[in-house]
């Protein structure tokens, strides 16, 4: 599931399951002693009996000693309240009263997952999560959640893992009561019935068609399905239409009463666990918690669940020294984080026993005994699956266990065991495994992930192999076996002092970040709370420690004997006679006498074996690579001064005015960045540390030279060559640092390179001198070496589509046509294949091309300006050779699209059958309220367009309609993906939704009051914009941060737009008349859209059992209605090629398409580029339509942001960015800055 918020593909809730390589207990952890409680004396930690209905229950509070109490207290801040217990009902419950929050939310945690599936129903824990969405017995309409939380603003999903299904909500705090009430219902009396189970089978189904093209998912997997025949990591999590619907035909299997069982057994109060966080009081949120578990009519005991597993296993009875963790790196496991989903399942789902009937037998053979390493140096089995047309030679090594999981994942939950394996598996320093896999051009990137559940875990390495033969994968495997050796015989070595440094390091580390994080993941935390009560129900500290501060490790505080031996059982899983190997190959091999299907994948897959054996020169190899490799040099990088400077308004005269509140650090967002210098070539903004955080970012934009850049996709292709090799430096120079707080790339798009670096203030000076010296110029020219493995990286990255969906690459696509020097994935894939990048190429593009241009910088934090200027002047000189003028320099702009554009292709990723629809809808904005009403659009579009395609119509997993804004143009984006219907059913769906979703839109519109519309734009619009949201160091970084990029310098914009929205957007009848511009033809607007056709196999059938829908309000367009609808909305738009943008054969030669990318008319150069006089300014006539008011009343706000405008110091950046109808190579700067002129701003008036 979506959150309804936001867009689809940018989902403000990303909450890891248990089950996702990086836990979900890497945030922070809290462990406590629990030795002997018997004659403890025991404190209740704002804990109180309760009476329910008059009655005294029994609870079971969190029980802490009072040792333990006082610890405890000291590390909730004073505004955080925590309440825990147990009703007589059996529902876990926390309570965390929090006044410093903003919002409201909730999750429920349900002790069942897809372990629990029956054999014969794969999938059956993530339908029921679905289900649950459907309504209740009382509110029965399948979209009326979506249409309530729409209204009273909020945002939910739902994960189901192995162990647990976990829904979760967001609210406002004045809705929390009435949201939990409609939730709740759901949850326990759900609409279980044969129409609206069936109608979400599709979604399932959906869901896992999407992830069939994902290559590493589908090796991960199989590796699970390859796990003991008794083990319950085999199962198909997922589930999909053959699993659910099919099969349960064939067999008679009732689904509607399979669900109506599975709910009995598993959503009972005593299986159950809810999280309830806001800045209510807990007197507040415990009268809401009392009326919600009132709601549990079903208070039976569950027959089902992770309580029959869990109490199996007790925690050490030594003592437990406390780590409070945060995650610092991050996992492989995203792949399973959903984009665009409406309900996701995240925890990582396996095969179970749906292979094919013929190699039934062979499979049970070969998951027990087949899959099992020989000694060092002789032979291991290896799993080979098709690499397909569009993924790179992956590799997966890998171990597992079953017997231990739980105890491991206990541990790992603890104190975070498995990070000791995976920094020193991704550390790149010099003699680390990866080094040396680049350096014998082995493979190109290494990845850790884990995945632990109750009875069954997984720890492994992904490799981007430089190719699939058996030699390669034989080496990569030798020096995996090499490295793991090391680890043990370490692990095992008497001396544990490098183990308690790295953990003392670690630890600290992990409270820094911990303590200066300044975004909690409000979802997040309450998913963590509420999962962790029902995996550890004995350990409520557990459901704690996302809400406590860090504690610094003190030089006593150290790993006790009972975790150290705990690390040394755990690596005997690890050695290497246990290794296994799944690598993809462009062929199976023919001679195997055990090949077999692979059946939820679609794909098939062998077992042969490969050579381990040692020639003498890789003998010598791996013993010194042995013995020079040890890892008590991680984690030295630790800051230690992490005091704020003072600061100093001497550059910024207009800061002074906020003299009291920067001294009480209580202001943040209201300063903008000030120029401190402004010479050709190099403009620097700067914001010192007004943010409590001991951090510094710097944003470096380095715009080419156009002439060089413009319409050229050779010159794209290179550059993203060029940031390859600099992130490949940066990688290896910063190694030291990378697990310190540091986040550095480089990346290229659009004629810019943008250099990120991000690192706790004391270790900054260090870094940028360190890219300073080390980073590529024409002064210090790449090895041939160099150059080619990150030409393999580049290959790597743009040939392998298996990591995107069809959506995305649609998406890819359209945007290439109308945004200057933006080139997809596909057209430079077509140029990489066409012509090889040569070594002398890339040399004379350094010299030429790259070591020029033109600097925007913006660097804020903890440091002073006259150190910024000084070390991002050092950083400018070091990459380049001269610097030009901005006018001289590449441009964001929008290409001259003068008709629509309809762009039909077949899906490029191999294997996968999606259709997929996307639309660009494209007018420019005329100010600033134009921005507000746009974006609100999106905003109110989105539930209803996802809920009649993929709700009512059943069109596809993926759907949505939102808005973006690409300076200076806003898109309304709508976008479906499936492979069930039709490309062209998918094109006439999407026109006929908008326009079905645009007219109840404007109806509401009507019949709404001023008072309920500003507050209904106050939720979507207005908050997007809110001078609020840049409060913490990171939003702000974020927002200023795209300006710089984008060369928007009218910072003042969110503070203008928000004001406008507040001063003069008070009438309805203005978003609808945005809408209609945006959805209707006019002559302002232009539609550019892109089909994507799916890759049907030639076997493909279609099945004869047919999912109906649900829906009696609404149905589809007709065939006939379809064909009138394709033609008045796309029979006039011109065909056009997906890559060259050649017209089609039954596309028009009338008139000019657009930008031409060949330089061969400087006419068809012309784009529209950013104008800060309308960007950044409000039109006479919006504002009267908007406000409804008088032209006098206007004139007078007017004058207001007139006065504010006349105040900006940027108002001139308009002139020198040329103007908006003529070609930027073209203009000429008539406002060149003079050299090294220093300037000031002035915020006083804002």
């Amino acid at each position: 599931m979506h959150i309804k918020k936001v867009n689809p593909w940018f989902a403000v809730i990303l909450c890891i399951s248990l089950l996702n390589g990086i836990s979900i207990w890497d945030r922070i952890q809290l462990n406590l002693d629990r030795g002997d409680d018997t004659g403890a004396s025991i404190s209740y930690l704002q804990l109180e009996i309760q009476n329910q209905n008059g009655a005294k229950n029994i609870f079971n509070p969190l029980r802490i000693k009072n040792n333990q109490l006082n610890s405890l207290d000291q590390q909730f801040s004073s505004q955080v309240k925590p309440k825990a217990y147990t009703t007589s009902k059996g529902l876990k419950t926390l309570l965390v009263s929090d006044n410093t929050m903003l919002e409201s939310a909730f999750s429920f945690g349900i002790g069942c997952g897809y372990y629990q599936d029956p054999d014969n129903l794969a999938g059956l824990a993530h339908l029921m999560e679905h289900v649950v969405f459907l309504g209740s017995q009382e509110n029965p309409n399948p979209v009326g959640w979506d249409e309530f939380l729409l209204k009273k603003g909020g945002a939910a999903n739902a994960y189901t893992s192995a162990d647990t299904t976990i829904f979760y909500v967001l609210s406002p705090p004045r809705e929390l009561e009435s949201v939990m009430s409609y939730f709740t219902k759901m949850l326990v009396n759900p609409v279980i019935d044969e129409r609206s189970s069936v109608s979400e089978i599709d979604a399932v189904n959906q869901e896992h068609e999407k992830n069939i093209p994902n290559k590493v998912r589908a090796m991960i997997e199989l590796a699970m399905y390859l796990a003991p025949e008794e083990c319950p990591a085999r199962k198909f999590g997922t589930g999909n239409k053959e699993t659910l619907y099919i099969n349960s035909k064939k067999n008679n299997i009732n689904l509607k009463d399979a669900l109506k069982e599975y709910h009995t057994n598993c959503y009972t109060s005593d299986n159950a666990s809810i999280v309830i966080m806001g800045p209510q009081s807990n007197e507040e949120l415990v009268k809401i918690a009392d009326k919600i578990d009132g709601l549990f009519t079903n208070s039976g005991k569950a027959t089902k669940g992770i309580s029959k597993i869990t109490n199996t296993v007790t925690s050490r009875s030594d003592s437990r020294t406390f780590k409070n963790q945060h995650s610092l790196a991050p996992g492989i496991l995203s792949i399973f984080e959903s984009s665009g989903n409406r309900k996701s399942n995240i925890g990582i789902s396996s095969t179970g026993r749906i292979t094919s009937r013929q190699t039934e037998s062979k499979n049970k053979e070969t998951n027990q005994d087949s899959i099992k390493s020989k000694s060092p140096n002789t032979e291991i089995e290896v799993v080979r699956m098709p690499r397909g047309s569009s993924s790179p030679p992956f590799v997966i090594i890998y171990w597992d266990s079953v017997s231990d999981s739980l105890s491991i994942l206990r541990e790992n939950a603890e104190w975070q065991m498995l990070k000791l394996i995976q920094y020193f598996f991704e550390d790149q320093s010099q003699n680390s495994i990866a080094t040396e896999l680049q350096k014998r051009k082995l493979a190109t990137a290494l990845e850790y992930f884990d995945n632990t559940s109750t009875q069954y875990s997984v720890y492994g390495l992904l490799f981007t192999a430089t190719d699939d033969s058996d030699q390669t994968t034989s080496e990569i495997a030798k020096l995996t076996s090499a490295y793991m050796e090391s680890l043990i015989e370490q692990i095992n070595s008497k001396d544990d002092k490098w183990i308690q440094s790295f953990y003392k390091n670690y630890t600290n580390m992990a409270n820094i970040k911990y303590e200066y994080d300044e975004e909690r993941d409000t979802a997040g935390i309450a998913s963590q709370a509420a999962e962790s009560l029902l995996i550890f129900p004995d350990e409520p500290e557990m459901a704690l420690s996302a809400f406590v501060k860090p504690v610094s490790m003190n030089k006593d505080s150290e790993l006790s004997n009972g975790q150290i031996t705990a690390l040394k059982e755990f690596v005997k899983h690890l050695e290497p006679s246990k290794m296994k190997i799944i690598k993809l190959s462009d062929s199976l091999n023919s001679s195997s006498e055990h090949n077999f299907r692979f059946e939820p994948y679609k794909t098939e897959y062998s077992i042969s074996k490969i050579s381990l054996e040692n020639s003498e020169n890789t003998s010598k190899t791996i013993e010194a690579l042995k013995s020079t490799n040890k890892i008590g040099e991680l984690l030295t990088c630790v800051p230690g001064d992490l005091s704020i400077i003072s600061f100093s308004e001497d550059k910024c005269p207009g800061y002074k005015s906020f003299e009291k509140e920067i001294q009480e650090r209580k202001i943040g967002n209201e300063l903008q960045p000030c120029p401190i210098l402004e010479e050709e070539g190099l403009r620097i903004f700067w914001k010192g540390p007004i943010h409590t955080v001991p951090t510094i970012n710097l944003t470096l934009v380095q715009r080419l030279p156009n002439k060089d850049v413009s319409n050229n996709v050779r010159v794209s292709l290179i550059a993203n060559l060029h940031a390859q090799l600099q992130n490949s430096k940066m990688d290896y120079i910063l190694s030291s640092f990378k697990l310190c707080g540091l986040e550095a790339d480089i990346s290229y798009s659009r004629g810019r390179f943008v250099i990120n670096v991000q690192s706790y203030s004391s270790n900054f000076e260090d870094i940028i001198e360190k890219l300073s010296n080390y980073l590529v110029s024409e002064s210090r020219l790449p090895t041939k070496t160099e150059f080619e493995t990150a030409l393999t990286n580049l290959k790597s990255e743009i040939l392998n589509l298996s990591d995107l969906m069809a959506y995305d690459v649609a998406t890819d696509v359209a945007q290439s046509v109308y945004l200057s020097n933006y080139y997809s994935r596909l057209q430079l894939r077509e140029s990489l294949q066409k012509t090889e990048i040569t070594f002398d190429e890339y040399i004379e593009k350094i010299k030429d091309i790259f070591s020029v241009g033109y600097f925007d910088a913006l660097i804020v934090g903890n440091i002073g300006y006259e150190k910024s200027i000084k070390l991002v002047s050092r950083m400018v000189g070091s990459l380049v050779t001269k610097k030009i003028p901005y006018s001289n320099a590449i441009h964001d702009g929008i290409l001259n699209v003068s008709g629509d554009i309809h762009i039909k292709a077949n899906n490029p990723i191999s294997s996968d059958k999606n259709n997929a629809v996307v639309a660009h809808f494209l007018t420019p904005p005329v100010d600033l309220i134009d921005v507000s009403i746009y974006s609100s659009i999106g905003e109110i579009l989105n539930s209803p367009f996802y809920d009649t395609l993929r709700t009512e119509w059943q069109d596809g997993y993926v759907a949505f309609a939102t808005t973006k804004y690409e300076t200076p143009i806003i898109s309304l984006i709508g976008a479906v993906q499936s492979a069930e219907k039709l490309s062209e059913t998918l094109v006439c769906h999407m026109f006929s939704a908008l326009k079905k979703v645009s007219k109840d839109v404007e109806e509401d519109l009507k019949e709404i009051s001023k008072s309920e519309f500003e507050d209904k734009i106050r939720w979507f619009g207005l908050s997007k914009y809110s001078s609020q949201k840049l409060d913490s160091f990171t939003k702000y970084i974020e927002h200023f941060g795209k300006l710089v990029v984008s060369h928007e310098l009218c910072f003042e914009k969110n503070k203008l737009i928000e004001n406008a929205t507040q001063a003069f957007i008070s009438e309805p009848n203005i978003y609808i008349e945005k809408l209609n511009k945006l959805i209707k033809p006019s002559s302002s607007r232009r539609l550019v859209i892109v089909e994507l056709i799916g890759n049907k196999s030639p076997d493909n059938k279609e099945d004869d059992l047919k999912l109906v829908s649900i829906a009696n309000r609404d149905i589809p367009p007709t065939n006939e209605e379809c064909k009138e609808i394709l033609n008045s909305e796309i029979g006039k738009a011109t065909m056009m090629d997906a890559i060259s943008f050649k017209l089609g054969s039954s596309g028009s030669s009338n008139g000019k398409l657009r930008a031409s990318r060949n330089n061969t008319s400087k006419e068809e150069n012309s784009y529209v580029v950013y104008d800060s006089d309308i960007q950044c300014n409000i039109s006479e006539e919006n504002a009267s339509f908007a406000s409804g008011k008088d032209s006098k009343e206007v004139k007078t706000m007017l004058n207001v942001f007139g006065k504010r405008m006349s105040s900006m110091k940027f108002s001139s950046e308009s002139k020198i960015n040329g103007n908006k109808e003529n070609s930027i190579g073209n203009k000429q700067n008539s406002n060149s800055i003079t050299k090294n002129k220093r300037s000031s701003c002035d915020h006083s008036k804002l």
